[in-house]
């Protein structure tokens, strides 16, 4: 089975800046969840943005899918702020075929919002979550999510992680770039960590956590710092 994604010497710069510097890079289709770590200005937003097409000016070969087959979140919101929670669903149903309205309901249960709500009107957690319901109701080739749950509190986010594991087309691996790693962890399959553009490893969550002697993040720690 061919790879999603599949990279091979990927170098992105701005300027003399190398921002990113790939030698290999693989997402398989059984992946699962797969969390991207790294410092700031590691390169991930970088490296998700040539994923989905935004930076087409690259070197080195690089196989994705189509940017229609991407179900895309990025790290700034994308809804307009006059349009109500029920305009939102209307424009994503009739721009992607593979929208699932009841995926999206399940997301948004318990929210408190409705569908008059204006976007403008949302608390940026709520924003977050409906921005979040939005992409994760689709049934893509691929799911990439850049930092999704930096406004939500602690409580909100344990059970948008647990949906995003469960409902997520089960076709599709969803890469998630996050700084947060204490209390997400457990939702991930495979872990990606960068450093200054450059793959430091990409491995099981389990073996990761082994380096860290079970905990994750000093296993980043560690794997950043290389002691």
């Amino acid at each position: 089975m061919n790879a999603v994604i599949n990279a091979h010497g990927l170098q992105v710069a701005y300027g003399k800046h190398v921002a990113l510097n790939l030698e290999d890079f693989r997402i398989e289709p059984q992946a699962g969840v797969v969390g991207l770590f790294g410092p700031n200005g590691a390169g991930k937003t970088t490296l998700l943005r040539t994923l989905v097409g935004d930076i087409a000016k690259f070197k080195g070969s690089l196989q994705a899918p189509n940017r229609t087959d991407i179900s895309y979140l990025p790290d700034e919101p994308f809804l307009y702020p006059w349009l109500s929670v029920g305009q939102c669903v209307e424009l994503f149903t009739a721009r992607h075929s593979d929208f699932r309205v009841d995926v999206f309901e399940e997301f948004l249960a318990g929210a408190a919002f409705s569908a008059s709500s204006k976007v403008r009107s949302l608390s940026k957690g709520m924003s977050e979550r409906l921005h979040l319901a939005l992409i994760m109701s689709r049934a893509p080739k691929l799911y990439i999510l850049d930092e999704p749950l930096a406004g939500v509190d602690p409580l909100a986010r344990d059970y948008l992680l647990e949906l995003i594991r469960t409902l997520r087309s089960p076709e599709a691996p969803l890469l998630l770039s996050t700084h947060l790693i204490n209390g997400v962890d457990s939702i991930f399959n495979e872990i990606v960590l960068i450093s200054d553009g450059r793959l430091l490893t990409h491995n099981s969550a389990d073996n990761l956590r082994a380096l860290g002697d079970g905990d994750l993040e000093l296993a980043y720690k560690r794997s950043v710092s290389g002691r």
